[in-house]
């Protein structure tokens, strides 16, 4: 089966911000550019192609990985909405993803709003552990593929090993009242 093309005229890509050691006037250029590249299929130059941005600068660090400045972020993401003109934008990490207003949603979950599609994609630094199970990266390949190409990206149902929870008869709990 031929697959469609990636039209990256329709495909927006916004980040935290850049490395420490990164240019802020180019996003994703860099190690974490190359890994998305590699994962969406496209080469680093296809990735270029694409509108990118980054939603803060480099802040420090805050623990194991950057701080990030979530009113700035916030400001950006709504330049980025009245901006823009792409169909198609991919979130790289929750923090950038609650700057869009998306709030407790899974990795690689589609929103359909404004008139867009949104896909939140684990952030591709090395400190983020979501990526050290293989078929994590094998998933997000896949569904960031579709979601490039313009594909649906299917919601994922996860099912529970557990059983459901079942509820006994019990007797009533007696009411503790003060005195």
């Amino acid at each position: 089966m031929k697959q469609k093309k990636i039209e990256t005229h329709k495909i927006g890509l916004v980040g935290q911000a850049p490395s420490r050691r990164g240019d802020p006037r180019k996003p994703l250029a860099g190690p974490n550019g190359q890994k998305i590249a590699r994962l969406a299929g496209m080469s680093y130059d296809e990735l270029i192609a694409c509108r990118r941005k980054h939603l803060n600068t480099h802040n420090g660090k805050s623990g194991k990985g950057d701080a990030f400045d979530h009113a700035k972020g916030r400001v950006n993401a709504a330049d980025v909405l009245l901006d823009w003109r792409v169909e198609r934008i991919v979130l790289l990490g929750k923090n950038v993803a609650r700057c869009f207003g998306f709030r407790d949603l899974p990795f690689l979950a589609e929103i359909r709003i404004y008139g867009r599609r949104f896909l939140i994609f684990p952030h591709p630094s090395g400190t983020n552990r979501w990526w050290n199970e293989r078929q994590n990266e094998r998933r997000a390949r896949q569904l960031l593929q579709r979601f490039l190409r313009g594909e649906t990206v299917p919601a994922r149902v996860r099912k529970s090993r557990r059983r459901p929870l079942q509820l006994e008869a019990t007797k009533p709990v007696p009411q503790v009242v003060a005195k």
